[in-house]
């Protein structure tokens, strides 16, 4: 009886259960930080409160661009696994989703450092700048962001990744499938709040992206993969 692993190799179900697992945690410390530590000045649209808060108290983005920043790579490993489970989907549409992953996943991590470092930057550019600094400071922080323009990696595509890759896995495990498509549909509808600038639909949607739905899911797909690192012999039926 051949100990292979239906998500590739044993190693890389390992990694990736190990990845996924973190992923999960991540998401959950994003939701603390970022709501909870962070203060709700630094989540409005006064650019000046935003920035005199930032700079009095700005673990909670901190933390929070860390989580996006690492979790971000953390991803292409889970979804380089799942690409070699099993499941629904046809190979050449597995293979865009994996491919769509990895550049969302970069795509979040590039998000995560350009907050980190711009940020920042742009706080204390605005803090000690005169008039003029202050209006270009403004300006820069109202635009898109050139790493990922409202989200559209880190929430849109991420949702559609997540989307498809639970469609695939709905052929060993509904309930796991069926929960990653209902987040995928949030996180897709999460970039559209987040575009539009709708301030309590991108609560209500980024809350259960990254306090339920997103840590379970990731969670479950951790155990899944950890499940098929182990030996046939081995697996519970």
């Amino acid at each position: 009886m051949s100990d292979e692993s239906p998500g590739g190799s044993p190693g890389l179900a390992r990694t990736a259960a190990v990845a996924g697992a973190v992923v999960g945690l991540l998401s959950l410390v994003y939701a603390v930080f970022y709501l909870f530590v962070a203060s709700s000045a630094q989540r409005g649209t006064d650019v000046d409160a935003f920035f005199r808060s930032y700079l009095a108290h700005p673990t909670g983005l901190r933390v929070a661009s860390l989580c996006l920043l690492v979790s971000g790579v953390l991803t292409t490993l889970v979804y380089a696994a799942l690409r070699a489970t099993p499941g629904a989907l046809p190979p050449a549409v597995l293979r865009w989703a994996f491919v769509l992953g990895v550049v969302s996943g970069l795509a979040t991590t590039l998000h995560g450092l350009d907050d980190l470092i711009g940020v920042d930057k742009l706080a204390h550019a605005y803090a000690g700048g005169d008039a003029t600094v202050k209006a270009a400071v403004v300006v820069a922080h109202d635009a898109p962001s050139p790493v990922d323009p409202r989200g559209l990696a880190t929430f849109g595509l991420v949702g559609i990744v997540v989307f498809l890759f639970s469609w695939h896995l709905r052929a060993r495990s509904r309930l796991l499938g069926t929960l990653g498509l209902v987040l995928g549909v949030d996180m897709v509808l999460l970039f559209v709040s987040s575009a539009f600038g709708l301030g309590v639909p991108i609560l209500v949607t980024g809350g259960l992206a990254s306090v339920i739905l997103g840590p379970v899911w990731w969670l479950g797909v951790a155990s899944r993969l950890a499940g098929d690192a182990l030996p046939v012999r081995m697996r519970v039926r």
